[in-house]
């Protein structure tokens, strides 16, 4: 999946040397073994990704969209969502990254880097946006936002795996929690 069209003026810019200017340019593919991670956590990736070779000069390059299947390929062997997974993401609901950072909570900001593959989310924000991807855990999501906040506070939904847990005192530990930080730093 790639993260970008280029547009008509990419493309072109693309087909020209960045050496000598020349418009002779051949592009092949080829596979590219490169390191991602620092020492014992290294590991060696490799992707297929086009070079431009200038006939005038001879100067071999790649560009931006070399760049996007790199990042693409260390996505996948994190196992976590591409930009363009990110992007799909958000705007199958139809909102803007202001509409949707504000819906989950994920800065804007972080939100814009992880759509234009500038940093790779965490595993635990993957997850989260992995969830997000079925409608009724953004249904799910947006109740919970719906409820004022006075009484979302003493909420609390057990999980079935934990059945012998009471609710109330979940709560009431919860709240001498709270009250103890207040203590503590007040």
């Amino acid at each position: 999946m790639k993260l970008h069209e280029p547009t008509r003026a990419q493309k072109q810019a693309s087909d020209e040397c960045p050496n000598c200017g020349s418009k002779n340019i051949n592009t092949r593919l080829l596979v590219d073994r490169f390191t991602y991670g620092s020492g014992t956590d290294a590991v060696q990736l490799k992707a297929t990704i086009p070079f431009g070779r200038c006939t005038d000069c001879t100067f071999e390059y790649t560009d931006s969209e070399a760049e996007d299947i790199r990042h693409e390929t260390v996505c996948g062997h994190l196992g976590v969502m591409v930009p363009a997974e990110v992007f799909a993401l958000r705007s199958s609901y139809g909102l803007t990254r202001a509409e949707f950072a504000e819906a989950t909570r994920i800065g804007e900001a972080s939100l814009a880097r992880w759509e234009t593959g500038q940093v790779i989310q965490n595993p635990a924000n993957d997850n989260f946006l992995y969830l997000l991807r079925f409608r009724e855990n953004w249904e799910r999501l947006k109740a919970r936002f719906r409820t004022a906040p006075a009484e979302r506070t003493n909420v609390v939904e057990m999980p079935r795996c934990f059945p012998n847990l009471d609710a109330t005192a979940v709560g009431r530990k919860r709240e001498e929690g709270r009250g103890f930080l207040r203590r503590a730093v007040g």
